[in-house]
């Protein structure tokens, strides 16, 4: 949004790892050289340990741009699991076929596998993120891998990536084994204040910018003295202050507007930024943006754009709707061009459950689909991957593995992009799956009469059209729901946003969304979310 304001090439401050980003602290330059040393001379095990957002995962990915061809890397980002799941995950991911099921029959494969990468000179290194969750059961297991995979554990090495808890788990009775194999260890520290001054700096260089040109001295030492260090809240500080300044048409960011970019955040910004649990979701979705709150004025600026629209609509017809109207609509047509569900069929305590939740909410009984003339032309994705099934294969594991995250939305992207399917729980062995990219072009719905509306998300429950309902920069807009068969048993449900005047408008209105962490197809989580089985 501000970077042709600010004269940046890209985003300087996003919070996905781009290795071409990552600042070379002392910590952070012996980590990487001395973990690349350990694959080339394999050591059983290394481990690299740093608080939540100090640059560990953006590490990993400068690690593996400067493997040579001949190492292969596995990326276990959420290891809890068991030790029989870890050894299958690993083999899947380097892509063998008729995988075991027993924990036996799985440690033969894997010792055959590594005896082959040994007859072709190459290195197995899997890297396990967030480490310190592995549970006690499996640390005891891979502490006695090497006995089990004797005469080719040099080709096999573990890189132990987490906070400082797993140094702690090591210590446990038991672990004794595996502490003493793990040969390499490094810590990251936090940034010092200058580190961190040069840290902004080498980002914005990056980006074809500099500190100097679109920072005054005193918003830079406010925002290095509140993140204490921690390059990820550095981040956050830095794109949202951008993001206000360009609402408030500052071509230079100044200490007042750090200052209110803190006080929307919530409450100070603490180094754990607001807590492990939140900051630990953010890095698992790789390459996904995410930020915590969109500055004030900006959005009070969509706002009032809104409410002179809607005073204009109100003129010129009469009405204007003071909250979204939520409704519920009986086909999934509108999207896809295709009759999913009987437009007789009523949806199972659809209008009950959403009129429990809010009374002033409009409820539509289902209709019949849209002719084919009122349909919304779609932008597909651009293709990524086409790829085939292998056994023990599903959606859901085919979006963890491409886009490092699953959830309803991105199972209801590949499911666009490959009509044959008609059950989103069973796909063939041996069958052709499309893999799209992600883009926040998918969600734009381009409808007759030029009208846009926005695809927010896809879920196992209607219920979750109230956190859209209560956003602010949602108002004056419907939500419409949008029930999808997608197997003999199961209905899912589009949350629509509209409408919007423009193409132009509607994006505004995902980066606006995407920002406040709204949109799961970008990792976001809807406010109101209670249950993650529900929404995948």
């Amino acid at each position: 949004m501000y970077n042709e304001f600010y004269g940046f090439s890209e985003k300087p401050f996003e919070i996905t790892p781009d290795p071409k980003f990552l600042y070379f602290s002392p910590p952070h330059r012996e980590a990487l050289d001395g973990t690349i040393k350990s694959i080339k001379n394999p050591s059983p095990f290394t481990s690299i340990t740093g608080e939540v957002g100090t640059g560990k995962t953006i590490l990993i990915y400068s690690i593996f741009i400067r493997l040579d061809e001949k190492v292969k890397t596995t990326f276990i980002f959420h290891p809890s699991v068991t030790f029989t799941e870890l050894i299958r995950y690993i083999l899947q991911d380097s892509h063998q076929k008729r995988i075991g099921k027993s924990k036996e029959v799985l440690l033969r494969q894997l010792n055959e596998y590594l005896l082959k990468k040994l007859a072709m000179d190459e290195t197995l290194a899997v890297f396990i993120d967030e480490a310190q969750n592995l549970p006690k059961e499996v640390m005891e297991e891979l502490g006695k891998l090497e006995e089990k995979i004797s005469g080719v554990s040099d080709r096999f090495q573990i890189i132990f990536v987490g906070q400082p808890e797993f140094e702690g788990k090591l210590s446990s009775p038991g672990l004794k084994q595996l502490s003493q194999r793990i040969g390499i260890k490094y810590q990251i520290r936090p940034l010092t204040k200058e580190e961190s001054m040069e840290y902004i700096d080498y980002r914005l260089t990056i980006a074809g910018s500099r500190a100097s040109e679109v920072f005054t001295p005193n918003a830079i030492s406010m925002i290095t003295d509140h993140a204490k260090g921690i390059p990820r809240v550095i981040n956050i500080l830095c794109d949202n202050a951008f993001l206000m300044g360009y609402g408030l048409s500052r071509k230079k960011v100044d200490s007042d507007i750090v200052s209110q970019v803190i006080k929307e955040m919530e409450g100070p910004v603490s180094h754990k930024l607001p807590s492990t649990e939140i900051l630990t979701s953010v890095k698992r979705f790789h390459w996904i943006s995410f930020r915590h709150h969109s500055p004030r004025w900006t959005i009070s600026f969509l706002i009032l754009s809104l409410l002179c629209l809607g005073g204009l609509v109100h003129l010129m017809h009469g009405t204007l709707q003071r909250n979204p109207a939520v409704s519920v609509v009986g086909s999934i047509e509108s999207i896809t061009g295709n009759t999913e569900i009987s437009s007789t069929k009523r949806v199972p305590k659809v209008s009950d459950s959403l009129r429990k939740q809010d009374s002033r909410s409009t409820v539509l009984q289902p209709v019949s689909p849209s002719p084919a003339s009122q349909s919304p032309k779609h932008e597909k994705p651009e293709l990524a991957e086409i790829i085939v099934v292998e056994s023990g294969q599903s959606i859901s594991f085919l979006a963890q593995k491409y886009y490092r995250m699953t959830n309803l939305t991105l199972v209801d992207l590949i499911l666009d992009f490959n009509p044959e399917i008609n059950n989103a729980h069973l796909i063939q062995v041996g069958q052709k799956i499309r893999i799209p990219k992600i883009t926040k072009e998918y969600l734009i719905n381009e409808f007759p009469d030029h009208i846009w509306k926005i695809h927010a998300g896809t879920f196992r429950t209607p219920g979750f059209a109230k956190s859209y309902r209560n956003e602010p920069i949602l108002k004056g807009k419907t939500i419409e729901i949008l029930p999808r068969k997608v197997s003999p048993t199961d209905i899912w449900y589009r949350v629509m946003v509209g409408t919007f005047d423009n193409r132009d408008e509607a994006s505004k209105a995902i980066d606006l969304l995407k920002g406040k962490g709204l949109l799961p197809l970008f990792g976001g989580i809807p406010k109101t979310e209670r249950d993650p089985s529900d929404w995948g």
